[in-house]
């Protein structure tokens, strides 16, 4: 039976507390430069998976949900027949995250700056969910953007020194999307909340050490389980709703010390989605400075490639940034996943062939032997007051030495796809990457139709954004499958 909203019964238990939160009209959730940000995200976050339409791991993924088959519901990016809302929710989860290439938020951990995630991992549930309910864009932008803000707050429960990855905060964020979109009341939000919550916590391994495919799935996976539990919520089912403060509960996740009341309080200036950078290069987020100044670089050292005797990369002094640099994976990488998380291969590759796409993986480029020459010259370090320069940034600058001793140097403070809070994205920017990547899989004039539609959705039904995805085929062509 379900647990009714008594407020009879221990209406204060934070978990009834953040649903009423999740479900409540904050002004600020659609304030208009809010929802100019949100349309922006999501033009970059279907670019991000159109551009991921074959490769590998979501491909094996889209082959499952065919063999398994399902109701059609919602739209599977580049499948010509809908599915359910839970293949939706993993297909496309793992499109907008397979090229790392989706946005990024940087955060204050413990008074450093740190990586708080990519809450674009969760644009697929607010337009699946939308798509659903038949919602408006204005209530879609208005959950992404609740989404973005539940995410912060759950990532600043977290330790640096966590054990736990922080995909881990989806379970939640994603069960609060979908029960916002879904009309749920606040009794049957908390259960979805709790049931999200009981799947979520992942470990950390799947994001360091030797990384695999399911880095590209993590959030994906954890994204089904919450829209799942808030589906079993929506029907009657109950979940534990003491899972933040009982000792059975998430204490080791999200550590209740650093203040639960946070995650039910006003939003704080800016709102997070504010804080959300797009990537302009298809790699980790802390790189794409050191890809900026490798490819200013490009001009002055492409004639001279075979003559560099060292290359030194420059970054912030960040607990982060140390420990992505101390990873000896990511330092010769081995695999694609390795490759575009290389400090070293990365801003080499770059310099080299002056540009950072998809394209710069092909072939497993990272082995290539004038690709591994550069590598070995390339020493990486930090620097101490580098980040204070560039407030909200990860600061970079690549020097390289030729063999008679001259030298050629570029530093970047903020890349393109930075977003200043006061203003928010380059649309400039957005559209550019966005027509590059839809160009190769559609006729010019549909791929200036689509961005269009996308960042004027508020006017228009969801459903004007997801028909063309559904027609959308590989690059060599193919139709959907």
């Amino acid at each position: 039976m379900l647990n009714t909203f008594d407020e009879g019964n221990d209406p204060t238990t934070p978990i009834r507390n953040l649903a009423r939160w999740t479900l409540s009209g904050d002004p600020l959730l659609s304030d208009p430069l809010v929802a100019r940000q949100a349309r922006l995200l999501i033009a970059d976050s279907i670019a991000c998976a159109v551009a991921a339409l074959d490769v590998s791991t979501p491909g094996y993924v889209a082959a499952m949900l065919e063999e398994m088959g399902g109701t059609p519901q919602c739209t599977l990016f580049g499948r010509a027949r809908k599915s359910s809302i839970l293949s939706a929710v993993l297909l496309n989860g793992a499109l907008v995250r397979s090229l790392d290439y989706n946005d990024v938020q940087f955060f204050l951990k413990e008074g450093e700056l740190s990586v708080a995630g990519h809450c674009s991992d969760n644009i697929p549930v607010a337009l699946a969910a939308a798509e659903r309910f038949g919602s408006t864009g204005t209530d879609m932008i208005t959950a992404l953007a609740m989404g973005y803000e539940l995410f912060r707050r759950l990532r600043q429960l977290m330790p640096f020194s966590s054990a736990w990855d922080g995909t881990s905060v989806s379970g939640l964020v994603a069960a609060a999307i979908y029960g916002r979109l879904a009309g749920l009341d606040p009794a049957r939000q908390a259960n979805a909340l709790a049931l999200g919550a009981a799947r979520c916590a992942t470990p950390s391994v799947v994001r360091w050490g030797r990384l695999s495919g399911v880095k590209n799935l993590a959030n994906s996976m954890i994204a089904q389980s919450g829209v799942q539990g808030a589906l079993l919520a929506e029907r009657g089912v109950t979940g534990p709703l003491e899972v933040f403060d009982h000792r059975g509960g998430l204490h080791q996740v999200f550590d209740p010390s650093l203040g639960l009341e946070r995650l039910w309080g006003p939003i704080e200036q800016p709102p997070f989605i504010m804080t959300s950078n797009i990537k302009p290069y298809a790699c980790i987020g802390t790189a794409q400075t050191a890809i900026k100044a490798a490819l200013d670089l490009h001009p002055r050292v492409s004639s001279r490639v075979n003559a560099i005797s060292r290359i030194e990369v420059v970054m912030a002094d960040l607990p982060m940034i140390r420990k992505q640099q101390g990873e000896i994976e990511r330092r010769f990488p081995k695999t694609r996943e390795a490759a575009d998380h290389s400090f070293t291969f990365l801003p080499a590759v770059a310099m080299v062939e002056g540009a950072m796409t998809d394209h710069q993986f092909r072939d497993r480029r990272w082995e290539a032997p004038d690709m591994r020459r550069l590598i070995e010259l390339t020493e990486l370090r930090v620097e101490r007051g580098f980040a204070e320069r560039a407030p909200g940034s990860m600061p970079s600058r690549v020097r390289v030495t030729f063999d008679d001793g001259s030298t050629e140097v570029q530093e970047c403070l903020y890349d393109p796809g930075h977003s200043f809070p006061e203003r928010g994205l380059d649309e400039a920017v957005v559209v550019e990457k966005f027509m590059a990547i839809a160009i190769r899989r559609m006729p010019e004039e549909r791929a200036h139709r689509l961005v269009r539609s996308i960042l004027s959705i508020e006017t228009g039904p969801v459903e004007a954004i997801m028909a063309p995805l559904r027609e959308i085929g590989s690059a060599n062509g193919d139709k959907p499958r």
